[in-house]
This record gives C-alpha cells, structure tokens and sequence, in this order.
C-alpha cells in the first residue's frame, strides 16, 4: 500500500469515526430529550394531583358547619354594614385561595370551579370594607383581589354575558345570595345527645 492509500484510508476512518461519533451523540442527545419530556410530563402530572388534592382540602375547610357559621356571620355584617371584622376570616380565606393560585400551587381553573360564587360575593359585597382598610394597609387582601380578576376573567371567557359579572349593579340580587349564605339558628340540626 502506498502512502497515498493508506493517508486517504485513514481519512476515511477517521471520518467514519467522526460521523459514528456524531451519530451517537445525536441518538443520546434525543433519548435525554425522550427524558426529559417524560420527566415533565410526570411532574406536571403530579402537580396536577397536588393542585386537585389541594382544592378539595380547601372545600373541605370552606363548607363545614364551623366556618359556614363563620360564613353566615361575615354575610350578615355585610348586609347590615355592621361588625364588618366578622367578615374578615372569610376574605382570608380567600387571601389564602390567591396565594395558592399566583405561585402555582392551585390552578386557576380549579379555582374558578370551587370557588367563583363565594369569591364573587364576598369580594363584590366587601367592596366599602376593603377600600377602607386599604386605606390603612394598602396591599391588604391584594391575593384576594387576584384571585377575583383570575375568577372573573374566566366567568367572562365562558359566558360574557354572565349575571354574576354584574352583580356590583345588582343590589338586590346581592343582598339574595348573602341571605343565602345565612344559617338560621333554629333551622340548625341539634346534636345527638
């Protein structure tokens, strides 16, 4: 063999090599990437769990006689414009819900399924409370004030022309749905003794 032959062999290897090189780094490359789309998949997967997870335990903490109690309290301050702190924990609530829902933790969507009456409601009927407290604490609430634009803007997405949209012009409609959220004393279940 000459030289000639044997450089120009060489280059071929060489460049065989090369491109069996390129070739498998190109298989690992898209089986990282294979990877990594599961991984995300899976986490989203799970976040997803967490977030469905979460949502119920924050129905289960929004609909037991205790904080109904607590519901019915802040709805009857709001109605009479009295003892207006009474409706206080129920606005936390929702700070809370906002908090969830701005990091991540809750979805909007699971937001707006469980909560957009209630959080509709009471931001809509603690409006004078809010402003004037804020004029104190100026980010006050802001979470929940969040989560309401989060909630509305789905409301609107799927029916603009919903009537909860305009129940800041309704009165008399919000003064219905706070009476709803009254638990009458004697209409009460007794406990089992």
């Amino acid at each position: 063999m000459t030289d000639h032959t044997l450089s120009a062999l060489t280059a071929l290897a060489t460049a065989l090599a090369a491109l069996a090189a390129a070739g498998a780094v190109w298989v690992s490359w898209r089986g990282i990437a294979k990877q990594n789309a599961q991984a995300k998949a899976s986490r989203e997967d799970f976040k997803l769990s967490l977030a469905a997870d979460l949502s119920m335990k924050l129905d289960d903490r929004f609909n037991p006689e205790d904080f109904r109690q607590t519901r019915s309290h802040a709805a009857q301050a709001l109605l009479s414009g009295q003892k207006l702190v009474d409706a206080e924990d129920v606005f936390d609530f929702f700070e809370t819900v906002g908090l969830l829902v701005r990091t991540g933790a809750l979805t909007k969507e699971l937001a707006y399924n469980f909560f957009f009456h209630w959080i509709n409601l009471y931001w809509v009927a603690g409006q004078g409370h809010i402003q004037e407290k804020r004029k104190v604490a100026k980010s006050l609430w802001e979470n929940f004030e969040y989560l309401y634009d989060i909630v509305q803007q789905s409301e609107r997405m799927k029916d603009a022309d919903s009537e909860d949209l305009k129940l800041a012009e309704q009165p008399q409609r919000l003064r219905t749905l706070l009476n709803e959220e009254i638990i009458e004393e004697e209409n009460q279940p007794r406990p089992l003794q």
